[in-house]
Formats: C-alpha cells, sequence, structure tokens
C-alpha cells in the first residue's frame, strides 16, 4: 500500500506537467473520420472538487485532455476506425461526454486522519485498510440519470460496493458517443495501479474504449 501511494503521488505530479504518453500508430494522425465534440467545456479541464478533507467531494479528481497525449478523443477515433473502419463507410462520430475521474476519498482521508496520530507510520497503516487494487468494472449508463448530477458532477466519481468493495484509488470513465448516429452510453471503474513499465491511465482508457466499442457492436 506504500507502495501504491507514492505511485499514486507520482501519478498526480506528472499529470500536472508531463500527459501520459499513448501509443498510436503514425496512420491514426492522417485518417479523415469527422469528430464532432459536444461536450461540455469543463470535462476538457482539470478538475480538484475539494482540499476540505471532510467533504463529499475530497479527493476526487477530474482530468482534461492534456492529461493524455494524444487526447482521449483523437484515441477514440483510432479506435473506433480500427474496429469499424473497414466494415462501415462514411463513419461519423459526435460525442456528448468523454471524461476521465479519479476516487482516491478514501485513501487520502484515512492517510490525513492518521497522519496527526502516527505520523508516517500511522499513514501506512491506514493505507493498509484501504485496498491497493480492483477488478475493472464496466455498465451501461442512465442517461438521464448522469444528466441529473451535473449541479453535483463529483459524484459521478462515486461508485458502489458492488463496483470497488475495498475502497481502492480508481479511475471512473464515462464515454457518451455516437457513430453514425448510434449512440451508446458507459462507465468504466479501473485501478490506478497497473503492470511495471504500462500506464494506468492508458490501460484504463483503452479498456473503457473497448467496451464502449463491445456495445456498440452488440445492441441494434
Amino acid at each position: 500500500m506504500k507502495k501504491l501511494a507514492l505511485i499514486v503521488s507520482l501519478f498526480l505530479c506528472a499529470c500536472a506537467h508531463t500527459p501520459v504518453p499513448f501509443d498510436l500508430p503514425a496512420e491514426a494522425q492522417s485518417i479523415s473520420i469527422p469528430v464532432e465534440d459536444l461536450r461540455p467545456e469543463s470535462e476538457k479541464n482539470d478538475e480538484i472538487f475539494s482540499l476540505l478533507v471532510t467533504s463529499s467531494q475530497y479527493g476526487i479528481y477530474r482530468k482534461g485532455d492534456k492529461t493524455l497525449s494524444p487526447p482521449i478523443t483523437d484515441i477514440f477515433r483510432w479506435m473506433v476506425f480500427e474496429r469499424l473502419g473497414e466494415t462501415e463507410k462514411n463513419l461519423k462520430i459526435s460525442v456528448y461526454h468523454m471524461v476521465v475521474y479519479m476516487n482516491m476519498k478514501s485513501m487520502l482521508r484515512r492517510q490525513a486522519f492518521a497522519f496527526p496520530i502516527g505520523g508516517a507510520i500511522g499513514v501506512i497503516i491506514a493505507g493498509n485498510t484501504v485496498a491497493s487494487t480492483v477488478n475493472i468494472s464496466q455498465s451501461l449508463v442512465d442517461r438521464e440519470q448522469f444528466e441529473h448530477s451535473s449541479k453535483t458532477e463529483a459524484h459521478r466519481a462515486f461508485y458502489s460496493e458492488e463496483e470497488n468493495p475495498g475502497n481502492a484509488p480508481i479511475f471512473v470513465i464515462y464515454i457518451d458517443a455516437a457513430v453514425k448516429d448510434k449512440r451508446v452510453f458507459i462507465k468504466t471503474i479501473a485501478p490506478l495501479s497497473a503492470p511495471d513499465g504500462q500506464y494506468p491511465l492508458a490501460l484504463a482508457v483503452e479498456g473503457a474504449i473497448q467496451y464502449w466499442l463491445d456495445q456498440y457492436s452488440s445492441t441494434k
């Protein structure tokens, strides 16, 4: 858990300066599929929802377009082309929501309360009561319910006990997009940990887009 806390800390610092690389082929720059970006401007920018440890929004962050290189919409466009380009012609993409949140509330809150009591040892002990990882969890989203939560945006990064039983630090990714007017809305919960040499955010985004494509292909 101490290692996870260090990884998360380094990730937050790195994202503030250097975007996480996502490996795309050179061909991705030359495809001509148009992307209509209809997202709220806020979804494109970083946000710390609260620094107050007692707030329900504490430990929740929105990661904007500059967090990834290339931006998530470019990654989505390439993966759509890669999956559908040979079977469907005149592809057109419309993006309504495509946003990444981080929820680290449980880990950061336990550390904040433990440090005054036990110093660094207290932080490690508190950290050990929070799971270091979580299995990926994916589902379709109720669009009306999602839009209803717009006034308390940080709540979109909340999770159920079933989704994250150990309160591990997680990414929460939403993708609401249409290809050729066929619209699908999905949610992905993914861990902030990854195998050595890989980027947790890149893996989470790739998994989210793959799930969106699976749902697109399976729904009529």
